[in-house]
């Protein structure tokens, strides 16, 4: 009900979203600063709009180890040079590589064929790639030596499969066993004899920080509710690719400081907080340690709100840790049916899959909201702000405003 959304401001959100996802950001991860220049981006938007800060100026800080690939990154098939991001990703934590390695495609009937596989297990396989296309996928007679073909214990330099799907990638805190590149089929001849890889793998410990400020509420100040973001994403895969992250998560971040522009314009009775989390990506890093070290008491939040994918909306929102609190999802539900604003609100049970799980876990009455329509860019370097719609914004804005009206008795 376009008319009762007037609260948001759309053009702020996609020009937020516009600069989260820029180069110059690099991904908002590991190389170039990329996570700490949309930090500094966050605080000074919480800055412009006069919240208070939280932490030291704003931040909170935080460290966790990482792999990452600020240098090289190049891989050639019988010569053909495959694109990293776009033809071509590695396995979270992929050691470093350099080389001319041979091929071997491994398929079912190579598995199921005695004598050749016992000639591959007692084969010297450590100048070899092995192409496993599908592989697990497979019924054999022996799938006992699938799983040792997969888990390398043959002893090559590294695996490769063919992917028909976008490719998706990840960031870890800890090195790959051994290398496994994820390519997309068709983009070289099918018996390929040999690659040329080189991986320039890196590791650090990471200084990073959430970035925190509120409005103090009019009547009930020490009443918190909280909504939370996170900024960071994947970064870049060497030197040239670049994994933008619009719809994860620079459209959670952009909604939640037009809501921190918005409740600063109309102090609400109760406090609101803003945190934007770093670390998400990693594994729930930021928001780990801020439920470990709290900046306010836990006690006080009644309600948190994480907002992530935030891009659609146009087959509704999906809330997580709906069965968990049932009384809050009939609220939510019955915000959405007065208001008009999404086509269906579906529950979804307790998941770990955002930064509300660490809340819930302390017995915070915590949700995840995430929109969900045709668009299926996710950690790969199609996410771009360009791609996004923001089509159903307005009424995902206004159903979080009411819910969190109703949910405080306004």
């Amino acid at each position: 009900m376009l008319s009762n959304t007037r609260g948001q401001n759309l053009s702020y959100a996609k020009n937020l979203i516009k600069t989260l996802c820029s180069d110059a950001l690099s991904g908002r991860g590991y190389v170039n600063n990329g996570d700490y220049l949309a930090a500094e981006l966050i605080r000074k938007e919480f800055s412009k709009h006069k919240l208070i800060p939280l932490g030291e100026n704003y931040f909170q800080s935080l460290g966790f180890p990482v792999i990452y690939y600020p240098e090289q990154v190049r891989l050639e098939i019988d010569g053909y040079y495959i694109e990293p991001g776009e033809e071509f990703i590695l396995n979270p934590g992929c050691p470093s590589i350099k080389g001319t390695y041979k091929l071997m495609h491994v398929d079912s009937a190579s598995i199921d064929n005695s004598s050749v596989y016992k000639k591959m297990e007692s084969q010297n396989l450590r100048n070899y790639f092995l192409v496993v296309d599908a592989l697990k996928d497979k019924k054999v007679l022996h799938p006992e030596r699938i799983k040792e073909v997969l888990k390398n214990a043959l002893g090559a330099k590294g695996l490769i499969y063919l992917n028909q799907e976008t490719l998706t990638w990840g960031v870890s805190m800890e090195w790959a066993s051994f290398p496994i590149l994820y390519v997309k089929k068709g983009t070289y001849k099918q018996l390929a004899l040999q690659i040329t890889c080189t991986v320039e793998a890196a590791h650090k410990v990471h200084g990073t920080q959430n970035v925190l400020a509120y409005v103090k509420g009019k009547q009930q100040a020490d009443s918190f509710i909280v909504i939370t973001a996170h900024y960071d994403h994947l970064g870049m895969l060497g030197k040239d690719a670049i994994f933008p992250g619009a719809n994860d998560n620079a459209s959670g971040v952009a909604m939640m400081l037009d809501l921190a522009r918005h409740y600063a314009l109309n102090p609400p009775p109760y406090s609101v907080l803003f945190i934007a989390f770093a670390g998400e990506e990693i594994g729930l890093a930021g928001s780990y340690y801020f439920v470990q070290n709290p900046l306010i008491p836990l006690k006080q939040i009644c309600l948190l709100l994480n907002l992530d994918l935030m891009a659609t909306g146009d087959k509704g929102l999906t809330a997580v840790n709906a069965t968990e609190f049932p009384e809050l999802f009939e609220k939510l539900k019955f915000c959405n049916s007065i208001g008009n604003y999404l086509p269906t609100i579906n529950p979804r049970g307790k998941a770990q899959n955002s930064d509300h799980y660490y809340f819930t876990e302390a017995g915070v009455p915590a949700f995840f909201f995430y929109l969900m329509g045709e668009y299926h860019q996710y950690h790969d370097v199609g996410d771009k702000a360009t791609a996004i719609t923001l089509s159903r914004y307005p009424e995902a804005f206004q159903l979080i405003v009411d819910f969190a009206n109703m949910r405080m008795g306004k």
